[in-house]
This record gives structure tokens, sequence and C-alpha cells, in this order.
């Protein structure tokens, strides 16, 4: 090991390199593997990839449109995002995707960056890279991160925005006199990814990276010094330069509609009370900063702890730089108490707060300040904690076919799954790493118990993620997609199209036409009724599983039959068979 220190320490630039290629790669692999190898999932990734798509198709990038409905819940970013993708690589899931991952990457890159920048200037060179490298890996590997990088909704683009705006943040902060440009940098970073956040979800996208650095100034004790120097109006002017166009372009063309129902509904109204039947208690998201940290998560006491946090005067007296584990806990503690005090609840709304807690567990490992006060005792019970945390879920990973078999939509998952070898695949790895753990546990190797972690989770990964994908989406959404495919082909013409039981709103995606998500006949009967047509259709397309077509009133000699994929049907019910229907 000493060879190799001194190997990297011998050309900065070559180990640069060879640093930013290893976290490329580990990127590539993680959010870039198989990618578009799994149709769009329902409901919510159906809905985000219409959006784009229609507006391709209509040329209208100012008014957002689903299911032949005006869609202002978001702004217009991932969208916009999408439908670039869609422009340049033709529409498909890999180009739908491909937003997500690359603002998953940025972020991870940019976490690198910024811990190389603020590392003690006297630190060695594979000090500096490694503490960096590891930052990246940590955020990386982290569960939340992954999922959300390969999904093509909107909390990727709000949680990298936000990241990537006070880590912007942090390099003005850290600005000295041997790199005078990170100030204004910093600066100009912060402002446009603020606007990014806001053209991504809305004005949570300036409030939080504002409430997390005015809280850090004031405990800091030098908000006012602070407010007084930080040049406001060229931010101001650049973050609107950004983020205002398009408000003031969907105010110009859709009027109160759109101010209502973004800033009314979408925006206050999901703050104050629950909407779309999400809600969840006070301590919801704690559990998910736990689960979507994995198992980096085990260690966020320890690394709090470590700081005395509770101690003003250790906020006061760290200097520029040293304190980026503060500002991290600050920014963990800030984004889940926001969110928490929101009557909706969704996990995705957490995923912010995931990059302020990979940060914290960086540097618990490899602290900018090697004086740092030790916590053996804490670190230790973390580290068995670890240990059999990663051994029950290997453990878990092999039992998983058992406890899919009572799923009746998708009978032959579970056995396609155990067939696969997928449970040992990614059992091992865990399993591995598990007593990896103990080893260093019993040979007081704490400084390195991240080690197993990162191989085990990394090599779990790209054991699993080339079989799991083409698996799932063979078995769970394959039948969908063809389906609705097939009810493209034989729907006539205004005929409507009715999904029964869940709402699978990639039907919409998958079948081009509009599309009625009813839950029993009289809704059905209701939709039909409330729709523009001047005469009501003869027939109804009805796609669901048996058990919901079953549960909708639907036996199996009902209608006319005109595709079936699994336990998944297409058929054609005339409209007085479906107003006479009673559900089961």
């Amino acid at each position: 090991m000493q060879r190799f220190n001194a190997w990297l320490d011998r050309d900065a630039r070559r180990s640069l390199l060879l640093a930013v290629l290893a976290l490329c790669a580990l990127c590539a692999g993680l959010f870039g593997q198989q990618l578009g190898g799994l149709g769009l999932m329902d409901k919510t990734e159906g809905l985000f990839v219409e959006i784009p798509r229609q507006m391709l198709e209509s040329g209208d990038w100012i008014t957002p449109r689903w299911n032949g409905e005006l869609f202002f819940d978001y702004p217009v970013w991932g969208y916009w995002m999408v439908g670039l993708c869609f422009r340049l690589f033709g529409v498909s899931e890999w180009a739908a995707r491909l937003p997500a991952a690359l603002a998953a990457s940025a972020t991870v890159l940019a976490v690198f960056a910024v811990l190389l920048l603020v590392a003690p200037a006297a630190e060695a060179a594979h000090q500096r890279l490694g503490r960096a490298l590891l930052g990246g890996t940590v955020l990386a590997l982290c569960p939340g991160w992954i999922g959300w990088g390969r999904s093509s909704v909107t909390d990727m683009f709000l949680a990298s925005g936000i990241s990537l705006a006070l880590l912007s943040f942090v390099l003005a902060h850290t600005a000295s006199a041997q790199r005078p440009w990170q100030r204004p940098f910093g600066f100009v970073g912060l402002a446009v990814f603020c606007g990014v956040a806001v053209l991504a979800k809305g004005p949570v996208g300036l409030l939080l990276p504002g409430l997390v650095m005015l809280a850090f100034w004031a405990l800091k004790g030098s908000l006012l010094q602070e407010i007084r120097r930080t040049p406001w109006l060229p931010l101001v002017a650049l973050f609107l330069g950004v983020a205002a166009p398009w408000y003031g372009l969907a105010t110009a063309a859709n009027g109160t509609e759109f101010l209502g129902r973004f800033l009314g509904f979408s925006n206050l109204e999901r703050f104050t009370s629950v909407i779309y039947d999400h809600p969840g208690p006070p301590w919801f998201y704690l559990p998910w900063v736990v689960l979507l940290l994995l198992p980096w998560s085990l260690y966020l006491p320890v690394a709090a702890a470590r700081l005395r946090f509770w101690r003003l005067p250790v906020w006061r007296r760290t200097p520029a730089g040293e304190d980026l584990p503060l500002l991290a806990l600050l920014w963990l503690v800030l984004m889940v108490a926001f969110f928490s005090a929101a009557a909706t609840k969704l996990p995705g709304y957490i995923l912010p707060a995931l990059p302020g807690g990979s940060l914290l567990i960086t540097l618990l490992f490899a602290p900018l300040q090697p004086a740092s006060p030790p916590l053996g005792a804490g670190l230790r019970i973390s580290g068995w904690g670890n240990a059999t945390l990663l051994a029950l879920m290997g453990v878990a990973a092999v039992l998983a076919p058992r406890w899919l078999d009572t799923d009746p939509s998708y009978p032959a998952f579970a056995d396609a799954l155990r067939a696969s070898g997928l449970p040992w695949l990614l059992a091992i790895p865990l399993l591995l790493a598990a007593a990896a753990l103990v080893l260093l546990l019993c040979r007081a190797g704490l400084g390195w118990l991240w080690l197993p972690n990162a191989a085990g989770v990394a090599a779990a990964l790209a054991l699993v993620i080339p079989v799991l994908v083409p698996l799932i989406d063979r078995e769970r959404q394959l039948p969908i997609r063809e389906l609705a495919r097939l009810a493209a082909d034989q729907g006539k013409p205004g005929e409507p199209l009715m999904v029964v039981g869940y709402k699978r709103y990639s039907v919409v995606f998958y079948s081009g036409r509009p599309v009625l998500f009813v839950s029993s006949p009289r809704k059905a009967a209701r939709s039909l009724s409330q729709g523009p047509r001047s005469t009501p259709p003869a027939s109804v397309l009805l796609l669901g599983s048996d058990a919901e077509l079953l549960d909708f009133g639907i036996g199996p000699g009902d209608g006319t039959p005109l595709g079936r994929r699994d336990a998944h049907r297409l058929l054609r019910l005339p409209v007085e068979q479906l107003q006479q229907l009673e559900p089961s």
C-alpha cells in the first residue's frame, strides 16, 4: 500500500485522471448498465415520460399535457431534458432515463471535486484523492441514489439541482487567497442550480438551499456579515434568468389556471394537506433515510456524535473547509425536518438529503482534521450492526422467491427468479462483505470498514443488474407493454381504452392514445358520460389482470378476447353490457 501511495503522489495529474476514470466507470455501471432494458415502471414513470413525448409530438414546449389534459403538477425541466433526448436519440426507455442518470452521475462527480478542493493544502495526493473518491463512491452506492438515478421522474432532477447548488455554496464558502476564483465560480453555480431546481419542482428548489445556507451562517455566528458581503443582485439576476422565463411563458399561455394549479395545488396544498392519498406520520422519513442510505446510514449516529455539534463554540471556531462535516449534518437534518413537516409524503421527496448524509459518512472515515476525537466504541458497534445487516440481507435474498409466490398478477415471476440464480448472485457478495467486516472488527481495522461495504455492494450490483433488469421486464413489464400496443392496433376509431384496477400509466405511452383509469363499472360508465363525445361509443377496450377484471365484474366468457399475456387480458366489451355489470 505504501508503494502504491508513493506512486500516486509522484504524479498528481496521472492520479487524478485515474480517480476520475474509476468514478466514471462506477457511474456508468450503476446508472447506465441496462438503462433501457426495462419497460417504463407504473405508475409515476409512465406519466413523466409521456409528457415530453407529447411535447415533442405537438411542438408545444411550454404547456405540459398528459392523457389529453393539462398537467401543471410539476415544472418543465425534467420534461425538457427527456424531450431533448427523445429528439437526439429517438423515443425509447433508454433516452427517457438518460437525463436522470446523467444528473445522478454529475452530482457524484461534483462531490468528488468539492472534497478534492476543500482538502488541506499540505495533504498528500493519495489522501486527497482517496477521500474524494470515497465520497463519490458512497453517494453512488446509496440505494436511493441508484434507484432514482435509473428512473425518469422529477425527484432526481430536484435532488441533483439542490445538491449541486449546495456544493457550489461550499466552493464559495471555502475560497482562499490561493484559489480566489472559487468564490465567484461557487456563487454562479449556486444561482444556476437553484434556478434548475426551481424549474425541476418549484419554489422548494430555492427554499431548501437557502434554508441550509442561512442556518449554517447563523450557527457560525456570521449571518449578518455574510449577508452583507454576498453579491445578491447578480445572484438574483442569474437565478431569475434561469428560472423565470418558463414561468412567465406558462402564465402567459395558460393564465390563472396555471398559477392556481401549480402554485396553489402542487405547492401550497401539497405541503399543508394530503393529496393523491399519500399521508404519513411525522417520523415517516426517518426509516426511509436509513433504507435509502444503507449500509452507510448505520454510521450516521457515530458521524454526528464525532462532531460534538451540540456545542455552539465548535461551529464558530472551526475554520472554513474543516466545517464541511457540520454543513453536511445541517444539510441532512434540515432536509428531513422540512419534508417531515409536509402533509403529503413520498419516499422520493427525501432524496435531496442523501448527498448530505453521504458527505457525513465520508468525513467520518476520512476526516479533514486528523486530530478529530476518536469514537472507537461507537464505530465498533456500528460495524457489528453493519456486518449483521449484510448477513441478514444475504439470507433474505436467498429466501426472496418464497415470499413472491403469492402475487396472482405475475404467477410465474417467483419461479423465473429462482431459476435465474439471482438470489445467490446477490447473496454471495453480501455474505462475503459481512465476513470481511467481521475480520476487520476482530483485527481493529475500524478505519477500513467502508471497504467491504463498497466492494460488496458494487459486486452485488455488477452481478445482479444484467440479470435482474431483463428478468423483471420479461415477467412484469412486457405483458402490459404488449397489450397496450395491441390496444393501439385493435382499437376502433373513438373506442375508449380503459385500464382496470391499478393505474398503469405506461399504457398511455405504449398505446399512444388517451386512457380511462377505472376501478368499478359505475366509475367506468360515469367516465363515458363525462367525455366530450357527441354520441356514446358502442364498445370499450378493457385491460387488466384476471383478478382485477374479475373484481370489476368480468367473467371468463364476457366480452371478446383480443389478447392475453400471462395473467393479463385485453378484451372488447359492448357498452350496454358494461352498464349492466356489478363488481364481484
